[in-house]
């Protein structure tokens, strides 16, 4: 597994090195200090995972999110903060992010929401540890069509309206369409809020 760290302050991207490498000694982890070298770095190889620290000098934020969401559009990436508020969180999420890691968190939690991500699944801030996620999306909400599921699993990975239009072969207005069943049949009311209740249902994104 090909990780990549985006993130200014160098003990925390060293520890969070020494913390991936403990979860899996096989894992190739790439460290940069600013936004603009983890776009350069995935134009130069192909990701599983990004962690993105969500406030840096320079580009950050929803702009650093979406400047790695379009050069790297296939991977997913993950937002790491200080910050847990929900605005940002949902910022994060309706940005594209397939997950939210408060930087405050335990080194137990911090391991496990890294193991989590790693494994397919979700995790968000929702107040305690998330357990390892192994369901599909079908398990979880059985009541979804079949393209339900397929858009829903898209959006899980982060993946934008257009992205996953793309990769379905249907266009950008069945996607919304789509979206707007699966909130209703979930009983959402966006994607933010489906993504937490995926992750509370323990569902994993293969």
């Amino acid at each position: 597994m090909r990780v990549l760290v985006c993130d200014d302050h160098s003990l925390f991207r060293e520890g969070l090195r020494l913390l991936l490498e403990k979860l899996d000694p096989g894992m190739e982890v790439t460290l940069t200090a600013s936004a603009a070298e983890a776009v350069d770095a995935t134009r130069d190889s192909t990701f599983d995972l990004i962690l993105l620290d969500w406030h840096m000098d320079g580009l950050s934020g929803a702009r650093a999110l979406d400047a790695l969401r379009e050069s790297a559009p296939l991977t997913r990436v993950v937002v790491l903060s200080g910050d847990r508020n929900a605005e940002l969180v949902r910022t994060a999420v309706d940005g594209g992010a397939a997950g939210f890691i408060p930087k405050d968190s335990p080194p137990n939690q911090l391991m496990t929401a890294v193991r989590t991500i790693a494994e397919g699944g979700v995790y968000l801030p929702t107040g305690g540890m998330t357990a390892i996620q192994t369901r599909d999306v079908r398990d979880a909400f059985p009541t979804l069509t079949e393209r339900q599921a397929d858009v829903l699993r898209a959006a899980l990975r982060g993946n934008s309206n257009k992205l996953i239009a793309r990769q379905l072969g249907i266009s950008d207005g069945t996607v919304k369409t789509h979206l707007r069943a699966i909130y209703q049949e979930l009983g959402t009311r966006n994607r933010t809020e489906a993504v937490y209740m995926a992750a509370e249902q323990g569902v994993r994104i293969s």
